[in-house]
C-alpha cells in the first residue's frame, strides 16, 4: 500500500511538472529579449512597451556569411547567401524552401532584389556583375562594367541592387564615392544618381582656411562616406543608408537625388540595410544588431535590438546585415555570423500605432484620432501619439485639443498652425469690441483736447510740469539721455567726454535693464519661438557669460584705445555702451512679447525688429565712441576690431588655463590618494 501511495504521489509531481513546463509564457520566443525604445519631446531616448517579440528562428538553411535579404508581394523571402554562392527563395507562409538558385557564374552574390515586373536582381562583387532573371529565375541578362567614357576610371564591383517600375537599376559598388550609379535596363550608364557630401574635420577646415591653394592641392582629399544599401519602393522612391553618420544615414530620395526629409534624421551610426513595407513605413538595421523603424517621413517610431557576442539569445545578433518586412508586418532578420533567420512578430500596442497612422494617411482622421487615445492610455508621454492625436485633431478642426497635443509632444511646426486657426477664430469673434473701444479712446482724447483748450491749457501746463520734475529724478535723467542718444549720438558722446552728462550708477542700472531684457528674451519667448526649454538651460553658465562678455568688451576697448591714444576714460567707455543700448532693451522686450501672438509665417517680422535693435545701437555705439576717443572712422573701425581680437585671446587664455587647472587638479588628486593609500 506505501509503496502504491509513493507510486500514485510521484506519478502526480512529474505530471505537475510536465504541466508547468508546457504551460504557454515559459516559451523564450513570447518574450522580448531586449526593450524597445522611441523619443520624446525632447529627442531624447525613452523606453516604451515591446513593440517586436521574436517569433520564427531559422537555423537550417545552412547559411554561409549570407548578406541581403528581399520579400517579394507573394511573401516569398530571398536570401543572398554569398558564402554558398546561391539565393535562396523561402516560402514564409508555408515554411518551405521553394527554390535554390545557383548558377556557374556567381561568384558571391550579396545583393538581392525583386522588381515590381517580378525581375530578380543579382549583385555580385566576385563577378563584378549585376544578373537579372526574369519571373521563372532564367537569367535574362549579366550586366558588367559600363562602357561609357565617363565611366572609364571607376570601379565596378557591385555589392546593393534595386531597381523600379521603369528598370532603370540603382547599384552600390564597392570602393565608389561617386554615388549610387545608375543603369538603364540595357545596362548603359545613365549617371549618379545620389552622392553623400564629404564631410571635413576641424583641422581639415582649418587648413583649407590658411593654406594657399598650392598647399590645399598637395593635401588628401577628403572623400564622401560611401552608401551600403539601396532599396527602391513601390512608388518607385529610392532610399539609402550609409554607415559612418549619425546625421542622415538614412536617406529618403527625390527624381534628381537630394534628399526629400528636410530636417535632419539621426539615425545609427553603422546602417547596414533599408527597407520599406507596403505601408510605406521604413526600417533600418545597425551591423551591431540595433533595428529602427519610421514613418514616411522620417520620423522615428520605434528602436529595439541589442548585439550579443558568442552567446546564443533569441532576437539578438552578433552582425546584421539585412532586414525585410512580410505582409503580415513581420521583420525578418538575417544574422551574418552565425548564418540563421529570426523573424518578429508585432505586438498589439505595435499594431495600434500602425493602425493610426494608417487610418490618418487615408484620411480617416476622426478614426486616427480614437486609436490614438487608445494608444496614450497605454503610454500618457509617447511623443508620437501626442503628434499623431495632434494632427488628427488639426484636420477635424478641433484646434483648442490639438494645440494641447502639440505642446506636449513638442511639434512646433504644426502648433503654429493650429495656433494661426485659433487666432483667427479669436480676432473674429473681439474684432468689434478692439475696435470699439480704439473708436472711444479716440473719441475721448478729441475730447479732452478740446476741453482742455477751453479751460485754458491747464492739461498741458500740467503734464509740462510733471515732465520737468521727472527729468530731475537722476535715473529718469540717465534714461532721457540714452533717448536722446539713440537720435543724436555724436552730441551725447561730446557731452559724455566732456564729463557734461550720464553717470556710472545711470549706465549700471541700463545695463541691469539690459540684463533683464535678455533673460526674458531668452527664457519667456512663446513656445514655437523658445527652442530650448528653461529647464535644459544652464542660467548660471549664461548669466556669468552675458556679464563676462560685456565687461570683457569695455577693459579691452580701453586697453586698445589706450594704446592708441584714444582720449575716452574707462568711465566714459563704461557710460557710452550703457547708453546706446536702448533700441536693443525695446527689440529684445517687443519680440518677447510679440512672439507669444506671432506663428512662423510672421517670423520674419521679429527677426526684422531683432535687427533694426541691434544695428540702431551698434551704429550709436559706434558713434559715441568715435567721439569720446576723437577717431576717424577707418581709427574707430579699426579699435573695435582689435577690441574684439583682445576679447577672442583673453577668452582662449581662460580655456587654456582651466584645462592646466583641471589637469594640475586631477593630478594632485591622484597623488594624494596614492599616499593616502601606500603611504598612510
Amino acid at each position: 500500500m506505501r509503496n502504491d501511495r509513493k507510486k500514485r504521489f510521484l506519478a502526480l509531481w512529474m505530471a505537475a511538472v510536465l504541466l508547468l513546463l508546457s504551460f504557454p509564457y515559459a516559451a523564450g520566443a513570447d518574450r522580448a529579449t531586449s526593450y524597445t525604445y522611441t523619443v520624446d519631446e525632447k529627442g531624447d531616448w525613452v523606453r516604451t512597451q515591446d513593440a517586436y517579440l521574436p517569433d520564427r528562428t531559422l537555423t537550417e538553411l545552412g547559411l554561409s556569411s549570407a548578406s541581403d535579404l528581399f520579400i517579394d508581394g507573394n511573401d516569398l523571402l530571398y536570401i543572398a547567401d554569398t558564402g554558398n554562392k546561391r539565393i535562396i527563395v523561402y516560402n514564409i507562409p508555408k515554411g518551405t524552401v521553394d527554390e535554390i538558385l545557383q548558377i556557374k557564374d556567381f561568384s558571391s552574390p550579396s545583393g538581392v532584389f525583386v522588381g515590381a515586373n517580378g525581375k530578380l536582381y543579382v549583385a555580385d562583387p566576385g563577378a563584378k556583375a549585376v544578373f537579372v532573371f526574369d519571373t521563372a529565375h532564367t537569367l535574362e541578362a549579366k550586366l558588367t562594367k559600363p562602357d561609357s567614357p565617363l565611366y572609364s576610371d571607376t570601379n565596378f564591383e557591385p555589392k546593393k541592387v534595386a531597381a523600379d517600375d521603369g528598370g532603370n537599376i540603382f547599384i552600390i559598388s564597392e570602393g565608389v564615392y561617386n554615388g549610387v550609379i545608375q543603369l538603364a535596363a540595357t545596362g548603359e550608364f545613365l549617371g549618379f544618381f545620389a552622392v553623400n557630401k564629404a564631410k571635413l574635420s576641424l583641422s581639415q577646415r582649418i587648413q583649407r582656411l590658411l593654406f594657399t591653394r598650392a598647399q590645399v592641392a598637395n593635401l588628401v582629399d577628403a572623400n564622401p562616406t560611401v552608401f551600403t544599401n539601396v532599396f527602391v519602393d513601390r512608388s518607385g522612391i529610392v532610399y539609402t543608408a550609409t554607415s559612418g553618420s549619425y546625421i542622415d544615414g538614412m536617406k529618403k530620395h527625390s527624381t534628381n537625388g537630394s534628399n526629400m526629409f528636410k530636417k535632419p534624421r539621426y539615425s545609427l551610426d553603422t546602417l547596414t540595410d533599408v527597407y520599406v513595407d507596403r505601408n510605406d513605413f521604413i526600417y533600418t538595421c545597425s551591423n551591431e544588431g540595433y533595428m529602427d523603424v519610421y514613418t514616411k517621413d522620417g520620423d522615428l517610431i520605434f528602436e529595439f535590438g541589442s548585439r550579443v557576442t558568442t552567446t546564443d539569445v533569441v532576437g539578438l545578433f552578433t552582425r546584421l546585415p539585412s532586414i525585410a518586412v512580410d505582409s503580415q508586418g513581420s521583420i525578418w532578420a538575417l544574422d551574418g555570423n552565425k548564418g540563421y533567420l529570426q523573424s518578429f512578430r508585432t505586438t498589439e500596442y505595435s499594431k495600434m500605432v500602425y493602425n493610426a497612422l494608417n487610418l490618418y494617411e487615408a484620411g480617416s482622421y476622426r478614426e486616427a484620432m480614437e486609436q490614438w487615445n487608445e494608444v496614450l492610455r497605454l503610454n500618457q508621454m509617447s511623443a508620437l501619439a501626442h503628434d499623431g492625436a495632434g494632427k488628427a485633431y488639426l484636420h477635424t478642426e478641433e484646434y483648442e485639443e490639438a494645440l494641447e497635443h502639440f505642446r506636449v509632444a513638442n511639434d512646433k511646426d504644426y502648433y503654429s498652425e493650429a495656433f494661426w486657426e485659433v487666432r483667427n477664430a479669436w480676432i473674429q469673434k473681439y474684432m468689434g469690441y478692439i475696435l470699439l473701444a480704439l473708436i472711444v479712446l479716440i473719441i475721448a482724447a478729441r475730447i479732452l483736447k478740446t476741453v482742455d483748450k477751453r479751460t485754458g491749457g491747464r492739461w498741458k501746463a500740467f503734464k509740462e510740469r510733471a515732465g520737468t520734475k521727472a527729468r530731475k529724478l537722476p535715473f529718469l535723467r540717465d534714461l532721457a539721455l540714452a533717448r536722446h542718444m539713440d537720435r543724436h549720438p555724436d552730441d551725447c558722446g561730446y557731452e559724455i567726454g566732456k564729463n557734461r552728462a550720464g553717470s556710472v550708477v545711470g549706465a549700471g542700472i541700463i545695463y541691469l535693464l539690459f540684463f533683464v531684457a535678455f533673460m526674458l528674451y531668452q527664457t519667456q519667448k512663446g513656445f514655437i519661438y523658445q527652442y530650448t526649454d528653461v529647464q535644459d538651460m544652464d542660467i548660471g553658465f549664461i548669466v556669468l557669460g552675458f556679464w563676462v562678455l560685456l565687461g570683457a568688451f569695455i577693459f579691452c576697448n580701453y586697453l586698445v584705445t589706450s594704446i592708441n591714444d584714444g582720449n575716452g576714460t574707462l568711465k566714459q567707455i563704461f557710460m557710452v555702451p550703457a547708453y546706446s543700448l536702448l533700441p536693443t532693451i525695446v527689440a529684445l522686450l517687443a519680440v518677447t512679447l510679440v512672439s507669444h501672438v506671432l506663428t512662423y509665417n510672421e517670423s520674419f517680422l521679429l527677426t526684422l525688429i531683432m535687427i533694426a535693435g541691434i544695428a540702431w545701437s551698434v551704429v550709436v555705439l559706434f558713434v559715441g565712441l568715435q567721439t569720446i576717443h576723437q577717431y576717424s572712422f577707418k581709427e574707430t573701425v579699426l579699435s573695435i576690431i582689435l577690441t574684439l581680437i583682445f576679447m577672442l585671446i583673453i577668452a582662449i587664455v581662460c580655456i587654456i588655463l582651466s584645462m592646466m587647472w583641471n589637469s594640475l587638479s586631477s593630478f594632485l588628486t591622484s597623488v594624494g590618494k596614492e599616499l593616502i593609500f601606500n603611504v598612510f
